[in-house]
């Protein structure tokens, strides 16, 4: 059971999720709500945060280098020239975090997370006004897809991550990310979005031996019908891949005034944080 729990819906024009534009068009108003929905869960006096930025805020994308570095240096200057051809941005105005990836087909790979800085500053001055130090910063759907990562069981897992302008799909394989994608899209053709993508997910990592990939699960949050989604995939795939119920992660959220959906993301930083 949840130890403490509140979730607020946010006034329409409040905050609008942007990569290079403002996020928060009211701050004091956003305090105020913050402060309110920390106060209902009985957490108003911690002062340690993680956040689950909103999708759109940050972006996240897979770097596979041709060769490795021979320096720091070196890889620094090509991660930072293939991030700056994919975001269009010069990575003096980005805050960029990187993980290495196991490589694949003798290449190096990094996990990148970008955001502005002109955007993460306008959370950290909310949370600051506060009185909170957030430590760890990241898009939604990297908190979410902990709950796939996490899973040692063989075979690939998809999470399915919705928002207000489309959605976001991560692919997860022994324990790491091996593929990310973001759509843009109108509601009615998220399902069509979603095929399009588990076709993709299939060609793109289908062996060199003609073996397609094998997905045995694959997560659905956010406002999307998680039967067409099911749908989109398993047609795509030709494969019957399972639909991950939330309580298999062991919550019971009966009788709670919160969805597992609401708290995923930032439930999946903060368990990332104390491992």
């Amino acid at each position: 059971m949840l130890a403490s729990s509140a979730v607020t819906a946010l006034p329409p024009g409040l905050m609008t999720p942007a990569f290079d534009t403002e996020n928060i068009h009211s701050p004091a108003e956003m305090k105020e709500i913050v402060f309110q929905t920390a106060e209902a869960a009985g957490l108003v006096g911690k002062k340690r945060w993680s956040v689950a930025l909103p999708e759109g805020a940050a972006r996240t994308l897979i770097i596979t280098l041709e060769s490795k570095p021979e320096s720091r240096r070196e890889l620094y200057e090509v991660l930072a020239w293939k991030i700056e051809r994919v975001i269009a941005a010069p990575t003096s105005e980005l805050r960029i975090s990187r993980q290495r990836l196991s490589p694949s087909g003798g290449q190096e790979r990094y996990l990148v997370t970008a955001a502005h800085n002109a955007v993460l500053a306008e959370y950290e001055a909310l949370f600051e006004s506060i009185g909170w130090q957030v430590g760890l910063l990241l898009p939604r759907h990297l908190g979410e897809a902990q709950w796939l990562i996490w899973d040692k069981a063989p075979g690939d897992k998809m999470l399915v991550s919705a928002n207000r302008s489309g959605f976001t799909s991560v692919v997860a394989r022994n324990q790491e990310i091996i593929l990310v994608r973001t759509y843009a899209c109108e509601m009615e053709s998220r399902a069509d979005e979603l095929h399009r993508f588990a076709l993709y997910y299939r060609d793109r990592l289908t062996d060199s031996a003609g073996v397609a990939p094998d997905l045995q699960g694959f997560l659905v949050f956010g406002n999307i019908d998680r039967r067409e989604a099911e749908s989109a995939v398993r047609d795509a795939l030709d494969q019957s891949p399972h639909l991950i119920d939330p309580a298999e992660f062991g919550f019971n959220l009966a009788g709670e005034p919160i969805e597992f959906d609401h708290l995923a993301g930032a439930a999946g930083l903060a368990s990332l944080c104390w491992q």
